[in-house]
């Protein structure tokens, strides 16, 4: 799943891949809208993925297939394979499958009537092996295995394929199918240098548009409408897919939202957690901020929030635990007297980004894995106090051979939440 599928009224125009709310949705405001043109150029200048890149990602992944023991591994369409070939192409009840031997060339098993779309999308130069209709896709995944020279071995495989897809291939291949796990996080957990411009980037965007939007925040606007605007101002900033989730006051409480939709009033806190896509690389920024005069409740929390978070910022080093960082925040969120554990700090610390808004590492308890230079995650505790108030501060982080690099700027206090 590309970004986060939220149960809530109030989540527009979500992209492929996400959960849309049940409830009826206010149509965001129009991409072009005049209020953002600030935004534009934002996201100019950066260049997509390469041909080049791709290449060492794939051999990148042969190096570890042989360093843990695959003979080959195959992937289905997802970002697994935009991430090593560019391939984009949609899920069907019809296998297309990308297979990579450990050694030598790839090749794509996929139906014959599908085969000029698919040179258009991935060049003449990659092999096809094309079944027909009548025919079986896995019995030519057998036979693309042999023309590469595979005979036995451990054959790996997305951890995201689809069940009747390993069926399918452990029935006709005759070899022991295992996940790809290692191969796949071996690639994907570090961040090349051209990743990390394009994660900079995206997020710097969003908080721009978040910025922006503030301004355009008025009494009696609905979750909804405002959703709208950040759509249409990340929008303006050059970025794809957006998506947002907007609470105010009491709907803040329910982390990813609600189904029962909320007007502004003056005095609530408002809650918007959005992002977008650039050249496929995902940005994911929470900000709180307060419409009206705040309370001292209101205060408490957002500065208890905004302490854990810099707690977690202290933690992540190379060489240190991912769950350390959540552990720091949730002794922060405990000191300001929210309670221990999950009590109103209800979800992890954080998760991995790129491709996918939601993938490795996972900043949670119980996660030893140790951090390195090149990771990339969301630093984002909460306060949550059910049918009063809502807070999260999100930021995505790199982690660097000293202090981590949060992309963009961090929100200062409860009066200076852009920076």
């Amino acid at each position: 799943m590309h970004r986060r599928a939220f149960v809530t009224g109030t989540l527009a125009a979500l992209s492929l891949g996400s959960c849309r709310s049940s409830a009826p949705a206010t149509p965001p405001v129009a991409p072009g809208d005049d209020r953002f043109t600030a935004l534009a150029g934002m996201c100019d200048g950066l260049a997509p993925i390469g041909p080049d890149e791709r290449a060492r990602r794939r051999e990148r992944a042969q190096a570890l297939m042989q360093e843990h023991g695959f003979s080959a591994m195959f992937l289905e369409p997802g970002d697994s394979l935009v991430y090593f070939t560019g391939i984009r192409w949609g899920r069907s009840e019809r296998p297309m499958l990308y297979l990579l031997p450990a050694r030598g060339p790839g090749a794509v098993i996929a139906p014959a009537f599908e085969s000029r779309t698919l040179r258009e999308r991935a060049g003449e130069d990659l092999a096809q092996h094309l079944w027909q209709e009548h025919e079986s896709p896995y019995e030519r995944l057998a036979g693309a295995l042999r023309a590469a020279g595979v005979s036995g071995g451990k054959l790996g495989v997305d951890p995201w394929a689809r069940q009747f897809i390993v069926d399918g291939a452990r029935a006709a291949c005759e070899v022991e199918i295992a996940p790809a796990t290692p191969v796949l996080r071996g690639c994907r957990l570090i961040k090349s240098t051209s990743e990390l411009a394009l994660l900079r980037r995206a997020n710097e965007a969003t908080k721009a548009a978040l910025r922006a939007v503030s301004a355009h925040v008025s009494e009696g606007m609905s979750e909804g409408e405002l959703a709208g605007l950040v759509h249409a101002a990340q929008s303006a900033a050059g970025l794809a897919d957006t998506w947002a989730l907007v609470l105010f006051g009491a709907n803040a409480s329910f982390p990813h939202g609600t189904r029962g939709e909320k007007r502004l009033a003056r005095g609530e806190l408002v809650l918007v957690d959005a992002g977008g896509a650039l050249h496929d690389y995902q940005s994911d920024v929470t900000r709180t901020w307060p419409f009206g005069p705040v309370s001292s409740a209101q205060a408490r929390a957002w500065q208890a929030v905004h302490r854990a978070q810099t707690a977690a910022l202290a933690e992540l080093r190379p060489g240190r635990s991912c769950e350390a960082a959540d552990a720091a925040a949730r002794a922060a969120i405990a000191v300001a007297g929210y309670g221990n554990d999950y009590g109103r700090f209800t979800h992890r610390l954080g998760h991995g980004i790129g491709l996918q808004t939601h993938e490795d590492p996972y900043l949670v308890r119980g996660n030893r894995d140790l951090l390195a230079p090149g990771m990339t995650m969301s630093d984002e505790p909460g306060v949550y106090l059910v049918g009063e108030l809502g807070v999260r501060l999100e930021d995505i982080v790199a982690i660097t051979e000293g202090e981590p690099e949060v992309f963009g700027p961090r929100a200062g206090s409860i009066e200076a939440p852009f920076g």
